[in-house]
This record gives C-alpha cells, sequence and structure tokens, in this order.
C-alpha cells in the first residue's frame, strides 16, 4: 500500500498520514514476527543438521528427521498463512472510511471476514476493498455507531411550564379529535 495508491481513493492527506502510520506498525509487527519464526527454524536447521550428521543407517533417527522437516516445514506453512492474513486484515482496516466507526469490535471483524470471503470470489475479481465493503454494507442499519450522539439528557426547549398548554389546541396541531367530556 502507498500514498499514491490511497489518493487515488481520494483520502484525505491527514487520513492518508494516519493510515499510512497504521500500516507501518502492522507491517513492522509482521516483520518482527517473521524475524522470531527465522530464528526458530535456524533452530530447527541446527537440529536438523545434527541428526542428518548422526543418522547414519538408523531408521529410528532417519524417522525423527523426517518427522522433523515435516513439522518444520508445517510450522512455516502456517507463520506464513497467519502474516499474510494479518496484513490482509491491516490493508482492510485501512481501507475503511475513517469517518464511520463500527458499533463494536464484533462487527468489525464480521465485515472484514465477510470482505476476505467475497474477495475470493471469481465474480469480485479487480475489485478493491473499498468496492466490496461498500456493497457489502450498503442500506444496512445499526453496523456503524451514530456520530451525532449527545452525552446526557438534554432536557426540553423553551421554558414553557406544562400546565400553561393548551390541550385542545395541541390535538388540533396533532391532528386527534377532541377530547371527549364527562
Amino acid at each position: 500500500m502507498d500514498r499514491e495508491f490511497l489518493k487515488t481513493l481520494g483520502i484525505a492527506d491527514e487520513a492518508t498520514d494516519k493510515i499510512m502510520s497504521e500500516y507501518g506498525k502492522a507491517l513492522q509487527a509482521e516483520k518482527d514476527r517473521t524475524k522470531a519464526v527465522s530464528a526458530e527454524l535456524e533452530t530447527y536447521k541446527t537440529k536438523v543438521t545434527e541428526l542428518e550428521k548422526t543418522a547414519g543407517d538408523n531408521a529410528d533417527v532417519k524417522k525423527q528427521l523426517d518427522d522433523l522437516k515435516a513439522q518444520i516445514a508445517e510450522e512455516k506453512r502456517i507463520a506464513d498463512e497467519k502474516a499474510a492474513d494479518e496484513a490482509l486484515t491491516a490493508t482492510i482496516r485501512g481501507a475503511f472510511p475513517k469517518d464511520r466507526k463500527f458499533v463494536n469490535s464484533f462487527t468489525e471483524d464480521a465485515y472484514i471476514s465477510q470482505i476476505k470471503a467475497e474477495m475470493g470470489k471469481p465474480e469480485n475479481k479487480g475489485k478493491g476493498v473499498a468496492e466490496i465493503f461498500t456493497a457489502l454494507t450498503k442500506d444496512k442499519a445499526d453496523i456503524f455507531a451514530n456520530p451525532n450522539t449527545v452525552g446526557g439528557n438534554m432536557g426540553g426547549f423553551g421554558g414553557a411550564d406544562i400546565t400553561d398548554v393548551d390541550n385542545a389546541k395541541m390535538r388540533r396541531i396533532m391532528g386527534l379529535p377532541a377530547e371527549k367530556k364527562e
């Protein structure tokens, strides 16, 4: 992801700076995890080398060696998939409109999962995250927090005393029939 890409989406420079900052943090975290996995991989490679030296014709040692190699390959595959998924998640979060906040993280995570699923469909090939996001959230109610909320009770307006209200006049204004007197 680069600044030009974000500018083509019409995102303001200030928002672009924030997105790039968050993207940089996520990228650095992934680099750190990759470095840790690489160190672990080197440890396994050392063990493999040691086992290969002592293996000779010993069938048990050869089996251990093969098992260890398979375990290394599987852990590397899992680490690579996880790193790719976390990078994709960071990219998707970065593409969400900054002026719209989800009502909670559960809803946000659900839409991230939906976007990932939609990206894998053939009919969405060539579509961007923003386009898929817009299609998924169009006409959906109650998924975004209301930015116009006011804390506390606003109270009434005016200063009219409720005892001064002409009940018949209010009923006419509201289109209600006159009150029946008993």
